[in-house]
């Protein structure tokens, strides 16, 4: 298994309108309130929970895989949904005339931040970061689910898990900088402009990623 490829991966997987929605928010919240100084606290908090969250996430389901084993019907169920979730995400105009598709592919941002702000930054950061972890998952966790079971079916546990922390490593890394350029409140004002034009294209890359996975995991199963 080529620990690079699953640190780009991680990267590639990064870009998603959730983590990165809500980042961009909160900071304007903050801003507008006159509260620059906690924002540290806030990036410090959110980022680290965000990290532990879809870290543990991963080594959840590669215990599965390896209690259940990524072969026959196991590997090619986890191939089809990566396929099928891939073309949910490339064709939302069809996903979204069926109710779980439509779930899947719709960003879940929490609503309501002010009120998460109200009990505190460093609480909203913990909040808010555990909250993007989970909802990660089925908004653009497909790369994710597809990198787990291809280190499900080639490597130990002990590696697989190296595997998915060198994943979350490439995962953390583009928030964190995105984080510290729209710490300045001109910067963050560009990053949202940027963002909502990146965005666009990101609807194709990454569906056309989980495809070729769930492609790749049901020929290795099959192998």
């Amino acid at each position: 298994m080529n620990y690079w490829a699953l640190f780009l991966a991680g990267i590639t997987d990064s870009y998603n309108p959730c983590s990165i929605g809500v980042l961009l928010i909160t900071l304007t919240i903050l801003f507008s309130l006159k509260k620059k100084n906690l924002i540290g606290i806030f990036g410090i908090s959110y980022l680290s929970t965000i990290f532990v969250t879809y870290f543990l996430i991963g080594v959840g389901i590669l215990k599965a895989f390896h209690l259940f084993g990524v072969h026959g019907f196991f590997g090619i169920t986890a191939g089809v949904v990566l396929i099928i979730v891939g073309f949910a995400h490339f064709l939302p105009h069809i996903a979204n005339r069926i109710p779980i598709l439509s779930w899947i592919t719709r960003c879940h941002i929490p609503i309501n931040i002010e009120k998460h702000l109200e009990k505190g930054v460093l609480l909203a950061g913990i909040i808010l970061g555990f909250l993007i972890g989970l909802c990660t998952v089925p908004c653009a966790g497909g790369i994710y689910l597809g990198a787990i079971a291809l280190l499900a079916t080639s490597v130990n546990y002990w590696n697989g898990l190296l595997g998915i922390f060198l994943f979350n490593i490439g995962f953390i890394i583009p928030l964190l900088i995105i984080f510290v350029i729209s710490s300045r409140e001109k910067s963050l004002k560009a990053l949202q402009k940027i963002n909502a034009r990146l965005s666009s294209y990101s609807n194709y890359i990454i569906p056309i990623i989980m495809i070729l996975m769930g492609i790749i995991l049901i020929l290795v199963t099959l192998n």
